[in-house]
């Protein structure tokens, strides 16, 4: 929940939509909106806030107002609830912003990600916390020479990588799977989801017996938007020896 302790002091930002939302609750649509805002800023993840009149009232519960005099103002917190199911402090209002930048947010409620059981953007559900609108994701193919090493052994080699380039990310190397060592590749458990790509399972890497756990990632099936990663391989640099490009090692 987004207090004043939560919205530092950097450049925040009320940005439109442009897409319909929906947040699902007890098998319940609670807010649908094809005018939301995005908060964003320096050292928060994107929030979604909906106008007060396209969240459904039966489902709130307002707890009253707390906070003080800082950027937010006075928070209104609620609980979700159901027939059967209640969630405290699930979502929140700033009936009276302080700071000018967040004055668009006057009359719009904003709930916990995980308070509701489901987000959809249109109809395709989004997962981790909404994407930014500012954030650009580019994939480009490179004949950069990488290697990746890891106990003196050389686990990937190729000169066909994809580069992935990340808003406010470091740049990620992608590799064909003929191009890693996959007899000291062995799938981990592990899964991890990202608004901007999709679902990621991950690599071990067994060396002499040895186990170096979630050294590397792929993506099985990407969303839509960025395909070209689909069965890649890319790996940790703090994982691993070394990331080289072109005989040099990368920071």
């Amino acid at each position: 929940m987004l207090g004043d302790d939560k919205l530092g002091s950097g450049v925040l930002m009320v940005l439109p939509c442009q897409k319909r939302v929906r947040a699902v609750f007890a098998g319940k649509v609670v807010a649908d909106s094809r005018n939301v805002l995005i908060l964003r800023g320096q050292g928060i993840l994107p929030v979604y806030y909906f106008p007060r009149i396209d969240v459904k009232p039966a489902h709130l519960r307002s707890t009253g107002l707390g906070g003080g005099p800082g950027r937010a103002g006075p928070i209104e917190r609620f609980d979700l609830a159901s027939a059967d199911r209640e969630v405290r402090d699930a979502a929140w209002s700033h009936p009276q912003p302080a700071d000018p930048a967040l004055a668009p947010l006057k009359d719009h409620i904003a709930f916990v990600w995980n308070a509701v059981d489901a987000w959809f953007e249109e109809d395709e559900e989004v997962f981790v916390h909404p994407r930014d609108p500012q954030v650009r994701i580019d994939t480009l193919q490179s004949s950069a020479h990488i290697q990746v090493v890891l106990a003196g052994i050389v686990l990937a080699d190729s000169r066909r990588p994809l580069v992935l380039v990340e808003t406010n990310h470091p740049v990620r190397y992608y590799l064909p799977p003929d191009d890693c060592r996959l007899d000291l590749l062995a799938f981990s458990p592990r899964t991890t989801r990202c608004p901007y790509k999709g679902t990621a399972s991950y690599w071990s890497v067994v060396i002499d017996g040895t186990i170096h756990e979630n050294v590397a990632w792929t993506y099985r099936n990407p969303i839509p938007e960025i395909p070209r990663i689909k069965d890649l391989i890319a790996f940790y640099p703090e994982a691993v020896d070394a990331i080289m490009r072109d005989g040099e090692k990368l920071v």
